[in-house]
């Protein structure tokens, strides 16, 4: 199964105040943390034999872009950050293989989800046969490819959340511990 993981790092961190995705945590800058993660996710997933993974990254950035290149990753350049996260959503999509069958959108301010809750969320979609993917706070979200066109379609801020309103019946929600959600969003939250 051709899985895309787009690794969506394109914010401007208003309210944290500055660029939070290159401020320091835990002795590396913010947003390597969960590329770190994804990708560890990503070889798990094309050990197991059933999955044929691609990283992804959309970023503003150029640091970000350098370093997920330097990890093999795809690097996309996002010149529409102030559309908000749709338009990361938008560019990862439309640079994942053609034979992609489910798309899995990561945010780059949570750097406590595990690797091993990445793969059974991609695990736990495909045995549950629905379309849809989701944890308790909409990110991260997995989405088969016939919503592809709708992803591609999406505006504003409110990213994929907009699709899983609009398709309750096709959802699989997963449970993760609150600490694994945390958002960093203001300097008080990089503990």
């Amino acid at each position: 199964m051709r899985l895309a993981m787009i690794y969506m790092a394109s914010g401007f961190g208003r309210r944290f105040g500055s660029n939070k995705l290159l401020t320091p945590l835990w002795g590396r800058p913010l947003y390597q943390h969960g590329l770190q993660r994804l990708l560890e996710a990503a070889g798990r997933l094309e050990d197991c034999g059933d999955f044929q993974t691609s990283v992804i990254v959309a970023s503003q950035y150029e640091e970000i872009l350098d370093y997920a290149r330097s990890l093999g990753a795809g690097a996309v350049y996002n010149p529409f950050s102030a559309e908000g996260i749709t338009a990361s959503i938008r560019l990862g999509t439309m640079n994942a293989p053609a034979d992609t069958e489910l798309y899995l959108y990561f945010v780059a301010d949570q750097p406590c989800l595990s690797a091993e809750s990445v793969v059974r969320l991609v695990e736990g979609l495909v045995e549950s046969g629905r379309g849809i993917g989701s944890v308790k706070n909409g990110s991260p979200c997995i989405f088969a490819a016939k919503y592809r066109e709708e992803l591609l379609a999406l505006a504003g801020d409110r990213g994929g959340r907009q699709i899983i309103r609009r398709h309750p019946e096709d959802v699989w929600e997963m449970k993760l511990p609150d600490e694994e959600l945390r958002d960093i969003d203001l300097p008080e939250d990089m503990l």
